[in-house]
């Protein structure tokens, strides 16, 4: 199995961190990016041993410095990249804030667009792969999250766009999880039973969403495909978001 650099976007806490634990585990080489968790993304980087660097991925105009950075922590060329970073507040029409929408689609869709193409542009990478981490509601629609969701959509459709236009080097893929981690003010009991609403009946898991990102980072023949790790959630549908069950 090839053994790869991979810069990991919001590696320093919940599931970016999962997955960087996992690729490291898997015997790659996971580069922890982090904006305003220092302290978390500092204790990781020392339990793997691996490199950090810090940006802000709604500050678009420097996402190809922050590559540059990424590339001089790791030392060298960096040949995979997990876009696990996400910007998730609530909205839901017709409440539409714009700067909001502007805000999300930063984070959620154009950084990961301009990370992947700053990875295909290194001269000394010949076979790269990057993975977006999207959302089953892609497939289960609500208008909970509208902003997010909205840049979910256009993430998803940009995955498809650079696996066309950056093949035969660099694969290009998407893992979509369900509700996998407590989100906002949820309580316990709240996540509890939120997380069992799927066709399974069980929880997803962050290890099993990180288990399918280090599959796709080394899958052979696998282009432009989007892996559903939700339990089924996608199939169960509702009017609003998962997260928010039982208070309506």
């Amino acid at each position: 199995m090839k053994r790869r650099t991979v810069l990991v976007t919001g590696a320093a806490k919940r599931l970016g961190a999962s997955i960087a634990r996992r690729l490291q585990a898997d015997g790659h080489r996971p580069v922890i990016h982090y904006n305003g968790s220092g302290a978390e993304a500092a204790a990781l980087a020392a339990e793997l041993a691996a490199p950090m660097v810090q940006g802000d991925l709604s500050e678009l105009d420097g996402i190809d410095a922050l590559f540059m950075r990424a590339r001089a922590a790791a030392g060298g060329p960096i040949d995979g990249l997990v876009n696990s970073a996400s910007a998730f507040m609530f909205d839901r029409p017709p409440q539409v804030d714009p700067a909001l929408m502007t805000r999300l689609y930063a984070v959620n869709a154009a950084a990961p667009v301009l990370l992947a193409s700053a990875l295909a542009r290194q001269d000394d990478v010949a076979d790269g792969a990057v993975v977006d981490i999207l959302d089953q509601k892609l497939a289960n629609p609500n208008p909970d999250f509208f902003a997010y969701s909205c840049a979910k959509f256009a993430l998803a459709g940009a995955n498809t766009m650079l696996a066309q236009a950056l093949g035969p080097r660099i694969a290009a893929n998407a893992v979509t999880p369900g509700l996998t981690l407590q989100s906002g003010d949820q309580s316990d009991d709240e996540f509890a039973e939120a997380a069992t609403k799927n066709l399974l009946r069980r929880p997803i898991g962050a290890g099993a969403v990180a288990e399918a990102v280090s599959f796709l980072l080394t899958a052979r023949g696998i282009r432009g495909q989007t892996l559903y790790v939700d339990c089924g959630q996608r199939f169960c549908r509702r009017d609003g978001d998962v997260m928010f069950e039982g208070r309506r």
